[in-house]
């Protein structure tokens, strides 16, 4: 028999340790990220994930005269469409390289690189829309379980997105990763566990969390690179909820 040390600094064998566990936690990993309809208990928000034609993955948020629509595709390019009234924001990505479209201005920005003059650009275009503001207001009210959701983390990644582009590349320290509980981890790995999907997701996102803190250690004696730190990792966690979706038993709507 294997023995593992706990939190607590005591000795547990396996079946100990899984008797530690809450009740139905061995035999479930079920995550919010697994639910593709929320109505936000809060606002009346409702968010969806469906699939699209070729493959493609779309995402919608729906509140009062609100309309979020955002469409991201395998090889991580999307298009992105917020609305209110008559203020339509879009946000296209195509390679390294991120159009931003809003009352007929148009900028670019290069997201591989350090590109001051495309972000001052950018920020003339966003600048005024209160679109983006209602957006960003709403995300902020939503709950836990609704930011959680399949289509809660991919728009939780468009508010970082916005934040980036207004900014503030320190946007992205809230979505540093939580420590995973202890006993789970270790339940896991004394039981030989095998990868599951959320499994492989979390490390994804925790590799890219570790690439961005060294990415921003780099660059610290040149700020100017910090937005193309974050956009990097943005494109690491985006992917790794694609691939996460994929991978899931999800059932998803087709639009």
């Amino acid at each position: 028999m294997s023995w593992v040390l706990t939190a607590s600094g005591s000795l547990a064998g396996p079946h100990e340790l899984l008797d530690r566990l809450p009740a139905g936690r061995v035999q479930s990993e079920r995550r919010p990220l697994e639910r593709a309809e929320v109505v936000d208990a809060g606002s009346g928000a409702e968010l969806r994930l469906t699939a699209r034609s070729g493959g493609a993955l779309h995402v919608s948020l729906a509140w009062l005269e609100l309309d979020v629509s955002k469409t991201v595709h395998a090889n991580g390019e999307f298009h992105v469409r917020i609305a209110e009234r008559q203020d339509l924001l879009e946000l296209v990505r195509a390679g390294n390289r991120l159009r931003v479209t809003r009352g007929g201005q148009t900028a670019a920005l290069s997201l591989d690189r350090a590109d001051e003059d495309g972000l001052d650009r950018v920020q003339m275009v966003l600048a005024g829309s209160h679109a983006v503001r209602t957006f960003r207001r709403l995300h902020r009210q939503l709950s836990a379980d609704s930011r959680g959701s399949a289509p809660g983390v991919s728009l939780d990644n468009l508010d970082i997105l916005l934040g980036i582009l207004h900014g503030e590349p320190g946007v992205v320290d809230r979505r540093a990763p939580a420590a995973r509980e202890s006993g789970w981890r270790l339940s896991r790995i004394v039981c030989g566990a095998a990868p599951t999907c959320y499994s492989e997701y979390e490390t994804e996102v925790v590799q890219a969390w570790d690439d961005f803190a060294q990415c921003i250690e780099d660059v610290k004696w040149y700020p100017l690179l910090q937005e193309a730190c974050a956009f990097t990792w943005l494109l690491k966690v985006e992917s790794a909820w694609f691939r996460f979706i994929g991978c899931s038993s999800i059932p998803l709507k087709a639009t």
